[in-house]
């Protein structure tokens, strides 16, 4: 009897070790990582070594591990782009990622595209990409590439959230490590920010980039009304600087800016009448 209960426990035994070694534990998640563990809002800012999927270190914060094509003024509303994702680490040949494109109280942005047959698609409602099975290997580092259709005018800065898995590859869960890495781009205003499309002559701002005084160079064809706005990169107005009525001829204003905005990319709105310009102008 004690022969038969221990030959019953070696079997059981043998069939818990065969199933963790088979994909039950591990590899975890090799055919792509569960939705929500890319540190992303929506998913309560989980990572892929928590809640057992990988144990090793704390998460590390990595810098330019996701990049893209998107200018640096921002996504143009409803334009297609393509995200590059990359994990890098000398001497390692797995490789697993997440990425969501969200906003900071983690509405999903946009609309991810899969490219590729090394990434897929996953998640209800709360969209993220991930690896497959047969997008993991790589040598010494891994590049995962998929496009992204921007959201509608009017949705500002997008955060691509991800996470990265540099797995030891000893066909478990232990010793992974688990890396983060995100993307911020800002929408571009410029072609949200309705303008006439009969646009203004003669119109310069300078100097650009600008620090302490900003000029607005315009010429009138006849007395009109003259409204001048400054705009944030999210679209927000951050001052009228001119509104008045102007006789015809050539104007030059001249604005203080010393101090008065943060430093980064603005948007100068010149309306003359029912004609407007919009110049993107730099404070330093």
């Amino acid at each position: 009897m004690k022969k038969t209960l221990l030959s019953l426990s070696l079997v059981a035994g043998a069939i818990l070790i065969m199933a963790f070694e088979n994909g039950v534990n591990s590899p975890a998640h090799s055919s792509g990582a569960l939705p929500g563990y890319c540190g992303d809002p929506a998913g309560g800012n989980k990572t892929c070594n928590a809640s057992g999927c990988h144990t090793g270190p704390a998460a590390t914060s990595q810098t330019g591990w996701i990049t893209s094509n998107i200018p640096g003024t921002g996504y143009v509303p409803g334009t297609t782009y393509t995200i590059i994702a990359t994990a890098t680490r000398a001497g390692h040949s797995k490789f697993g990622f997440q990425i969501s494109p969200q906003n900071g109280t983690g509405t999903y942005m946009g609309t991810l595209v899969n490219t590729s047959a090394q990434t897929q698609l996953t998640g209800t409602g709360v969209k993220y990409i991930t690896h497959t099975s047969s997008g993991t290997s790589g040598s010494g580092s891994k590049t995962w590439t998929f496009n992204w259709t921007a959201p509608t005018a009017g949705s500002g800065s997008v955060t691509f959230y991800g996470a990265f898995n540099v797995t030891n590859a000893n066909n478990n869960t232990l010793g992974d490590t688990v890396y983060t890495s995100s993307l911020i781009v800002p929408e571009d205003i410029s072609t949200g920010l309705s303008h006439s499309s009969a646009g203004l002559a003669s119109v310069k701002i300078f100097p650009n980039p600008v620090a302490d005084q900003l000029n607005v160079k315009y010429f009138t064809n006849e007395s009109s009304s003259v409204e001048i706005k400054l705009f944030d990169i999210q679209g927000k107005i951050s001052d009228v600087l001119l509104s008045s009525d102007n006789k015809k001829g050539l104007h030059v204003e001249t604005f203080e800016i010393a101090g008065k905005y943060p430093a980064g990319i603005y948007f100068v709105k010149i309306t003359v009448g029912e004609k407007s310009n919009l110049e993107k102008v730099i404070i330093q």
